[in-house]
């Protein structure tokens, strides 16, 4: 009865093998339908600046690499460990899949494989996962069908690209890439043999779950290599000795408020809603982000110091910062935050008022409309009226009071004068500040109210920081700009984006704001808690909101524009202003952002004169003005008459006064 069962299983078994082959013939007339291209979803991979991987997008983690890029050791020990006579047969081995079927019929279940490296690639290609034996005859056919389309080493290719090696990692590139934290084609003997021993169980022999089940896998691949001839025993041996160090998984990604941003808008944009191109089809898209910038931003909001957690347990209060080249707008920082994992609202594109920074605005337009830095206004109480306020409009400065007496605009800008900013506003026309913030590239809905100066129109801190680039560079607007190209995974290029500067404010007008802006990181200017740390020429405005509820500074130097907020999501007041707040973690970032820069200053365009000015008039010296007098810079043409008050009166007016002589000194 026994010998009768056992003739039964070895005859089924034959059958099976022989209805395999059978099926080849059935599909080599033509009698099955042909399979689709194999198009597995590739990985998008996101750079920085420097052409360094940034991130990856996926919906399976796979970056394909040519049979070239693979090292012959990696392709060796896959060979002896999956399909040792992958090159000898056509597409499945008979022998291999008669034992397997023999041995499954013996136990009564689908426990051993068999598969070849094309039967395995033509699994995850068109196939279940599922164990039985009508998949098994599936897969052996369209191993047959790959095997006519394709030659081995396209075949093999394919499977090193495909094969799963666990945590998300897809082919030999991105495995490499996800273990080891290089790519396929660096890998030593030893890491290939691990590589090579994962497909069989990912999760059983991975070396963070399981190191020791991962070194034992390790060392059969070896010994398998060593007995199929692809290595000598000395090279198992020092294979064996070698230290390999592991890549941490899983570890929190940085600029992760830069490429969400990057990723719901730009490339949203681009592809009209539709994101499932990025996660199939292998773009890489090159950004503009600095890593070490973006460190540095990171490190700097995630230290600011913490007063509570919100009812989401959300630390408050959260801040942001955004840096650009003003040259270009090329963002090469964006925080939205103190950690994305606890929070993912990007408040770096939050409108927000932004208190007295939007005052450059104002003072721009001024100095458009004919006033200059040495013009002088009295900061006194005073009220206005508005149409739609049922009471008379009743500015007073920071803390309540006034200063009751005459400022120059340069002081009362870097004093921030709330009621010189907003005399200044009303005077020019309210509607110039408006134009002038839309013209520098502000696109926030603005209303021309009294108030406009103090912050009471709403702006992001990307757009109030690329807006500040004009001051910057000369005049010029800069759009913004994250992504630098994008390309397919052939290298086609599907989107290139150039710089777009456009010429929108005088250079002469840009550096008189620039050269003011400097005294308010000076003396008693409201950011000179940043002067003190920045130690290079640097301009920058600092603002309050009302009621203390956030705090901005916005600053440059010729070669960085950068904005950093802090405020609670809740808007509890806090217990600082803009200048005491923002300005030094500001000068913070630009100092170590900048510190392998050499410390330049703006160069001065054309345009501008400077002259001395006599302290008490405010006029050009005059011969009898007293000392010391400050100097000021003015548009040509716009300079002071000279100051005939302080000019010594004559002992004896009613005598005639004596020219001095030709030819003769005094």
């Amino acid at each position: 009865m026994n010998l009768f069962r056992g003739f039964l299983i070895i005859l089924i078994a034959l059958l099976l093998s022989l209805s395999a082959s059978f099926g080849y013939l059935l599909y080599t007339v033509g009698e099955m339908d042909r399979l689709p291209e194999p198009s597995p979803p590739l990985t998008a991979q996101i750079f920085d600046c420097g052409d360094e991987i940034l991130a990856l997008r996926y919906q399976e983690n796979r970056i394909p690499v040519t049979l070239e890029q693979i090292p012959d050791h990696l392709i060796k020990a896959t060979l002896a460990v999956e399909d040792r006579r992958f090159y000898h047969h056509p597409g499945f081995d008979p022998a291999a899949l008669f034992r397997a079927l023999l041995n499954n019929l013996r136990k009564g279940q689908t426990a051993q494989g068999g598969s070849t490296i094309t039967q395995q690639l033509a699994k995850n290609l068109y196939l279940s996962h599922e164990r039985t034996l009508e998949r098994k005859l599936k897969e052996a056919l369209y191993a047959i069908h790959l095997e006519r389309r394709y030659n081995k080493d396209e075949i093999l290719e394919m499977y090193l690209n495909t094969i799963y090696y666990g945590h998300f990692a897809y082919g030999v590139e991105a495995a490499a890439r996800s273990y080891f934290g290089k790519n396929a084609a660096e890998l030593s003997l030893g890491e290939a043999a691990l590589l090579a021993g994962l497909p069989k169980g990912p999760s059983y022999y991975s070396p963070q779950h399981n190191p020791e089940a991962a070194e034992q896998r390790r060392e059969s691949v070896l010994s398998q290599m060593v007995s199929t001839g692809f290595i000598s025993e000395g090279e198992k041996r020092a294979a064996l000795q070698e230290e390999l160090s592991f890549r941490e998984l899983h570890a929190g990604e940085s600029a992760s408020y830069f490429i969400d941003y990057l990723i719901q808008n730009e490339m949203a944009d681009f592809f009209d809603g539709d994101l499932s191109p990025l996660y199939r089809e292998g773009l890489r898209i090159y950004t503009t982000l600095d890593r070490e910038l973006q460190e540095l931003a990171e490190e700097l909001i995630a230290g600011i110091p913490e007063e509570r957690r919100d009812e989401s347990g959300v630390r408050q209060p959260q801040g942001a910062l955004v840096a650009l080249d003003p040259a270009t707008g090329y963002v090469k920082a964006l925080v939205g935050g103190r950690d994305f994992e606890e929070s993912n609202l990007n408040r770096a594109l939050v409108p927000r008022s932004p208190g007295s920074s939007f005052k450059p605005f104002v003072y721009a337009a001024a100095l458009e409309e004919g006033f200059t830095a040495g013009d002088r206004i009295l900061c006194e109480a005073v009220t206005f009226t508005e149409a739609g306020l049922s009471e008379p409009y009743a500015p007073t400065d920071y803390g309540g009071g006034f200063h009751n007496r005459e400022l120059t605009l340069r002081e009362a800008l870097a004093k921030s004068c709330n009621i010189t900013a907003i005399k200044l506003h009303d005077a020019i026309g309210r509607e110039k500040a408006v134009a002038m913030a839309k013209r520098l590239g502000v696109t926030a809905p603005l209303e021309p109210y009294l108030s406009l100066p103090l912050g009471t129109g709403e702006v992001s801190l990307l757009e109030l920081t690329a807006a500040f680039a004009s001051f910057a560079n000369g005049g010029y607007r800069v759009k913004p700009l994250l992504i630098r190209k994008v390309t397919d995974a052939r290298g086609r290029v599907l989107l290139e984006r150039e710089p777009q500067k456009e010429p929108v404010l005088d250079p002469a007008i840009a550096y008189l704001v620039t050269d003011m802006l400097k005294d308010v990181l000076t003396g008693e200017g409201t950011a000179a808690a940043a002067g003190a740390i920045l130690n290079r020429p640097a301009a920058g405005k600092s603002g309050t909101s009302q009621d203390n509820k956030s705090a901005h500074m916005i600053g440059y130097t010729p070669q960085l524009v950068s904005g950093v907020y802090v405020g609670d999501d809740c808007e509890i007041p806090l217990d600082s202003s803009g200048g005491g707040l923002a300005a030094p973690l500001w000068a913070w970032f630009m100092e170590r952002a900048l510190q392998d820069s050499d410390p330049l200053d703006f160069d001065l365009p054309e345009g501008i004169v400077r002259y001395p000015i006599c302290p008490e008039s405010g006029l050009r010296c005059g011969p009898g003005c007293p000392e010391p007098a400050r100097e000021e810079l003015f548009l040509c043409g716009t300079g002071p008459g000279e100051c005939t008050r302080c000019s010594p009166a004559p002992l004896y007016p009613w005598l005639p006064q004596l020219k001095q002589p030709a030819g003769r000194r005094r």
